[in-house]
């Protein structure tokens, strides 16, 4: 299905945009929390020494900034683009 154009001048509500970032940063917490999961079952496996789960972590911590800057960085809808004076994609 198409959108026509006039669904681009529809603004987005203030709730809509905030459950838009609510399960963003829910999603990115889930990866977060599997990623260090994973470190700490290998961890497990391996008998060894918090090395993984260290490393894990801090692999993790790294992928939530690089997403949360990436996603920061192109608007929602349009009531993002009037208020940090973007334009329409």
């Amino acid at each position: 299905m198409r959108e026509s154009d006039e669904d681009h001048d529809v603004p987005l509500s203030p709730l809509a945009i905030g459950y838009m970032w609510s399960t963003r940063i829910i999603t990115l917490s889930v990866e977060m929390g599997l990623i260090v999961l994973a470190f700490y079952w290998l961890d497990r496996k391996l008998r060894s020494a918090p090395v993984f789960i260290i490393v894990g972590s801090l692999l993790a911590v790294a992928f939530f900034i690089v997403q949360i800057t990436a996603m920061t960085k192109k608007p929602i809808g349009r009531a993002d683009r009037e208020e940090t004076g973007g334009s329409d994609p």
